[in-house]
């Protein structure tokens, strides 16, 4: 593949602000991009984008998503002298925020650069400086002086904020950016449109941009009720482990090879999903024709939207899987684009392997 039409395409899409529930940017150039491969491509009532391409009457269907949204901010309250107190939208950890460039959305759609603040070193005490301060004691600062300014601006409470977009590439075919994690997905997806559209499935395929999942990972829900499919598969890997304060977590490492998720569980929520038995089978075999590592995780303390996914219907078969990132949820993520590519032809791979044979039983 050529990497760096990839790379383009991913930092294309890792660039549209788009925190969850605020997609809507998003939405419409996914869309848009679908249309040109896709037989059919729907928007659902929530914003979800649903490019389908045809197989076999009578077939089997196969919906394989990847969410839209990012974890971000809302603007919780207006201070006096124009500076925000924002409240976090999805898992944002506090400890990496301060001094976080960011852009602040207004009502009418305009985007305005600024920073969260922190406070100067040389003002901490010892003990201060190694606090971690939270979110809803520091300040974001657009450079205006008074509340009125952000009225005028029509910056409001409810405004969204995102991590202010970057990107760059690294050695080794290696990029680092701001919300990696499902812009790849995106990109995969476009892919998968550009290949099956010229190259049709046995499968009836449906390729879906999800929303919301970073707030209630239920998003994907909907978007079955709608595509009305038999089967699912996530793209979203879990996060690489061999960064020297993760060793021992997982064996999942960068330019390793996709990795599938055996096994997510949340522990406050009780919720999560053993890969379902025929897919997992089905993947493992595509990647030793593809001759492509697979690597394996079992995750415990996240989940996915596959968790409520799967529970649609009489039962949907789910599979998470995806090219492994570091850094997830922080300002800047890392990928491998030899592990996106892989995981592209793999499921290539994996969706012509599938046909109407395929059963949909767990045993």
């Amino acid at each position: 593949m050529d990497y760096q039409k990839l790379r383009d395409k991913i930092k294309e899409y890792a660039g549209i602000p788009r925190v969850s529930g605020y997609e809507g940017e998003a939405v419409h150039r996914f869309a848009d991009d679908l249309r040109p491969y896709c037989d059919e491509v729907r928007i659902d009532r929530i914003g979800n984008v649903i490019g389908t391409i045809k197989g076999e009457e009578d077939g089997l269907s196969l919906m394989i998503f990847a969410h839209m949204d990012t974890i971000g901010f809302l603007v919780s309250y207006l201070h006096p002298d124009g500076f925000l107190r924002l409240e976090r939208q999805g898992g944002v950890p506090e400890k990496l925020v301060q001094g976080t460039p960011i852009l602040v959305g207004s009502e009418s759609g305009k985007w305005y650069p600024g920073v969260i603040g922190a406070r100067a070193y040389q003002t901490m005490s010892d003990a201060e400086r190694g606090k971690v301060d939270s979110l809803s004691t520091l300040a974001a600062d657009i450079g205006v002086h008074s509340e009125e300014e952000l009225h005028e601006l029509e910056i409001e409470p409810g405004c969204p904020v995102c991590y202010y977009p970057v990107f760059y590439d690294m050695e080794d075919n290696k990029v680092c950016g701001s919300y990696l994690d499902n812009a790849v997905g995106m990109a995969q997806l476009l892919e998968l449109a550009m290949y099956f559209s010229s190259n049709r499935p046995k499968v009836t395929l449906h390729l879906v941009g999800t929303v919301w999942e970073e707030t209630n990972a239920k998003g994907a829900m909907i978007a079955a009720r709608t595509a009305k499919t038999d089967m699912a598969i996530c793209l979203l890997s879990p996060g690489c482990s061999d960064t020297p304060d993760l060793k021992g977590v997982s064996n999942v490492s960068m330019d390793g090879g996709p990795c599938v998720t055996v096994m997510n569980f949340h522990g406050r929520t009780l919720d999560g999903q053993v890969a379902h038995k025929g897919m997992l089978e089905l993947i493992k075999s595509s990647a030793k024709k593809e001759g492509i590592n697979l690597q394996r995780c079992v995750l415990r303390g996240a989940l996915s939207d596959s968790a409520y996914l799967q529970l649609e219907g009489n039962g949907i078969p789910v599979l998470d899987m995806g090219a492994p990132y570091r850094y997830a949820h922080s300002p800047k993520e890392v990928i491998s684009l030899k592990d996106v590519d892989e995981t592209i032809t793999l499921l290539k791979r994996f969706v012509n392997e599938l046909d109407s044979d395929f059963s949909l039983d767990r045993f």
